[in-house]
């Protein structure tokens, strides 16, 4: 049987005739998309007709900015609406839709890649055995079977659907149904013109119809391929010589063909209120299934709700969590389902070792959002900023802080490294096995593993399809913060994406950034990228921050409108209160953005005995940093790389914040030192020595005083602050001011039992006895590793001896003194 269907597949799928009619699509789409900024404000329409007049509305391609012109749709008769992105578009007005009776379903096209099977894929289907001797053998025959997607069966029953009504509602203009994703490109365009062909519309009309409005659809290749195989197979199903073995090769084909000719189906469920959210995802389970499963009779019972959870760089997925939950307990779901269903069944398997979760809402702005995670913002302030942005609440329960969470809330579990595992379970002996291997990692925290890697993904940009990254993940490349005190979200005013090599050795390979918006990644030479140093450990960029608002009201020409999806307006809120006001009068600041050179160094600076979680008790303990003589740190940042070497390669990254001040910018104490020291008749360079000169004839030994003290304060501050390492010995971790009054010192580390301590809400409520005041063990005495004995007398002596001398005459006076010493 399979050599039947083998040669049935070569007939239909004629390659010479694929190849033509692919030649004739492209005549009319695949045009590069007009320049940015661009207003995309026409959708395209293409009507469907039966006969000599109208029976049912048309289909209408578009993007997401569309969907949320309610006056658009309106204007266009829509009467239902297809979401055919990756998962839920942050400000959709699902509400407004329903009020004005425009119905919205969705289906989960994941990605917008040459390889997804967005319309069908060839799979092994197995049989029964075809002979009684096979079958006492216990053999099967199997053959490979075109399967229509479940996108396909969506939009084909909403379709049948809206044409039902709409030859029912006899004197009413029929309704047109828009379907959409983020740019109205890709995936909304094949699925329309499939779904059209299904009901009869030869593809040269819907082709035609595309050309005129919207000639830069349906880039995707990939795409364009499966279009015209389906319109290969509909043919020869059509055909008058269609056996019932090509009916059963094409079965899942045949019957949506079946479907649309009786105008007659089963509904499909509509996100019509909040309770119909519960029952999500028409992708992850057959239309035609009665049966609920345990977590769905869960989620009808209200103790779990359906979430949108977001894997950035792989898709989104609906995930069930409990409705009343710790934090910790959300995030164990998250990755348990992340690592179910996705990283172990990959070609390399793994599960997540380090991974963050942040918290966005449905209606709100996708970038106005709060990381779960202590090493970002405190307990206390992710619930405070949980109940003022979003309404969450949180009440004490078994001595634990459980939040109760709703439909709207949308997850992102950020991957920055993975666990290699060895296989996945196939048989049941291999279970009990596995169940020994969970028990084993279970034992060990996985983000605190020796063993793990970092997470990359693998991402194709092409020349016609505006950002595509952003379509496939839903996540711009604007580099992302929030605040260590307050919990705000900041984000950068342009996109950026850095560029990183595998060996941390090879520095230049971390210099490059791109900075493009709706185009292929542009990336600058090394050294072009607001490059502020470079160290040992990490390298700092210059990046301008802006906080964001619930409203998008922070988006200004540089946020472009198809990677975001929305028009750039600005609404009131009728639930924002005077504290989030206020908010708005928040200005916009340029950041220092510390990034480590390897997962080791990032996972290390992180701990909170080590740099980033001294830099947030630092913060938190403001009073202590008044004069700013330690560096005035702000908060972590997430951004994304890609590999220098391999551009197709990307990863997240987690960095450290502080904020810019062009008074100290990146004038070292090393560099003072050599130009202080410099002889004037060494220098070739006029301006040069002209500054110079300047500089000597400025600095007086009160200068030399006022500079010493400044260095001893801030030493004395970090002290005070619990610090217990600081690296003085190249003199690279002093930033001098331009006045050379003051200093700055950078390149912190500490211990989380030095004298600053700020016990989280988790350990206020951890103990049996519920106090509310918990036992604080007594300060550890503050201590610095720095040996002044040897560094600060040679700083002194360089400066009171060597300006404008050289290192070697300072070296030769103080052999000088030291034999007159001897003498006397």
């Amino acid at each position: 049987m399979s050599g039947t269907a083998e040669e049935m597949n070569a007939i239909i799928f004629d390659e010479e005739r694929l190849q033509s009619r692919l030649a004739l699509m492209r005549q009319y789409i695949a045009r590069p998309i007009p320049n940015q900024p661009w207003n995309d404000s026409t959708p395209a329409l293409i009507p469907f007709y039966d006969g000599d007049g109208p029976s049912g509305g048309g289909i209408i391609i578009a993007g997401s900015r569309h969907a949320s012109n309610i006056p658009l749709l309106q204007s266009m008769n829509v009467t239902a609406v297809l979401n055919c992105a990756s998962g839920g578009i942050a400000r959709l007005p699902v509400d407004e839709l329903k009020e004005c009776g425009i119905r919205y379903a969705f289906t989960n096209c994941r990605q917008d890649s040459y390889t997804y099977p967005i319309l069908h894929e060839r799979k092994k289907v197995v049989n029964r055995p075809s002979n009684l001797e096979r079958m006492m053998k216990g053999l099967t025959d199997s053959e490979d079977k075109f399967i229509c997607s479940q996108h396909l069966e969506v939009s084909n029953s909403l379709f049948v659907d809206i044409r039902r009504e709409n030859c029912l509602g006899e004197g009413k203009q029929p309704g047109n149904v828009l379907f959409f994703c983020v740019a109205g490109q890709n995936r909304s365009a094949v699925l329309a013109a499939a779904t059209l062909m299904l009901h009869g519309k030869p593809l040269e009309e819907i082709l035609r119809h595309c050309a005129k409005l919207r000639p830069f659809v349906l880039e995707n290749v990939g795409f364009q391929r499966q279009l015209v195989e389906l319109e290969a197979i509909l043919n020869r199903l059509r055909s008058r010589d269609a056996t019932q073995l090509l009916r059963a090769q094409f079965s899942s084909h045949w019957d949506l063909l079946q479907q649309a000719k009786l105008v007659l189906s089963k509904r499909v469920r509509m996100m019509e209120s909040e309770d119909d959210i519960k029952l999500v995802s028409l992708t992850n389970r057959p239309l035609s299934s009665i049966s609920h499963s345990k977590s769905e009779g869960e989620v009808l019972a209200g103790t779990k709700v359906e979430i949108e959870l977001l894997i950035p760089g792989l898709c989104t997925m609906e995930v069930r969590i409990p409705k009343e939950c710790t934090i910790p307990t959300v995030k164990k779901f998250l990755v348990q389902h992340v690592n179910d269903n996705l990283l172990r069944h990959d070609e390399h398997p793994a599960e997540v070792a380090k991974a963050w979760v942040v918290l966005a809402m449905f209606g709100y702005d996708d970038m106005y959002d709060i990381p779960l995670e202590v090493e970002a913002v405190e307990l206390k302030v992710q619930l405070k900023r949980m109940k003022h942005m979003f309404g969450l609440t949180a009440r004490l329960k078994g001595g634990e802080l459980h939040v109760t969470w709703n439909e709207r809330c949308r997850f992102a579990l950020v991957i920055f490294s993975v666990i290699r595992i060895s296989k996945v379970p196939s048989t049941k002996s291999d279970s009990n096995d596995h169940k020994k291997m969970e028990i084993d990692r279970c034992s060990i925290d996985p983000s605190k593993r020796t063993d793990q890697v970092p997470w990359t993904f693998v991402h194709e940009e092409r020349p016609n399809a505006p950002s595509t990254l952003l379509e496939n993940t839903l996540r711009s490349t604007h580099l992302r913060a929030w605040d260590f005190v307050t919990g705000e979200s900041l984000a950068s005013k342009l996109p950026i994406v850095f560029s990183f090599a595998e060996d941390p050795r090879d520095r230049r390979a971390f210099m490059m950034v791109s900075q493009s918006a709706n185009t292929l990644q542009q990336f600058h030479a090394p050294g072009e990228g607001d490059i502020l140093g470079m160290g040992e450990n990490a390298i700092v960029h210059r990046v301008q921050l802006s906080f964001t608002r619930a409203d998008g009201g922070q988006r200004d020409e540089h946020w472009t409108r198809v990677n975001v999806g929305l028009e750039n307006e600005k609404h009131v809120d009728k639930n924002r209160n005077e504290e989030e006001e206020s908010d708005s009068l928040l200005e916009d600041w340029d950041a220092a953005v510390k990034r480590p050179f390897s997962l080791g160094k990032m996972l290390i600076f992180l701990q909170n005995s080590s740099e980033a979680g001294l830099a947030k008790r630092l913060r938190l303990a403001n009073l202590l940093n008044s004069d700013k003589r330690v560096l005035y740190f702000y908060g972590l940042g997430l951004g994304l790389s890609t590999n220098a070497y391999n551009q197709n390669q990307y990863k997240f990254e987690l960095m450290l914040l502080a904020k810019y001040c062009p008074t100290f910018s990146t004038y070292t104490m090393r560099v003072f030192m050599e130009e202080y020291m410099m002889k004037l008749s060494t220098v070739t360079d006029g301006a040069q020595r002209q500054s110079l000169q300047k500089m000597h004839s400025q600095f007086s030994i009160t200068s030399v005083k006022v500079f010493l003290v400044s260095l001893l304060n801030a030493f004395r501050d970090l002290t005070l602050m619990g610090v217990e390492a600081f690296d003085f010995n190249h003199l690279n971790n002093v930033l001098v001011s331009r006045d050379y009054q003051s200093v700055r010192l950078i390149d912190i580390d500490g211990n989380a039992q030095g004298s600053i301590q700020y016990p989280s809400l988790e350990e206020t409520f951890a103990n049996s006895n519920r106090r509310l005041t918990p036992i604080k063990p007594p300060p550890q005495k503050p201590s610095l590793n720095v040996d002044l004995n040897i560094l600060l007398p040679s700083v002194i002596e360089q400066l009171i001896l060597g300006k404008g001398r050289g290192r070697s005459f300072v070296s030769n006076t103080r052999s000088e003194i030291w034999r007159g010493e001897g003498e006397g």
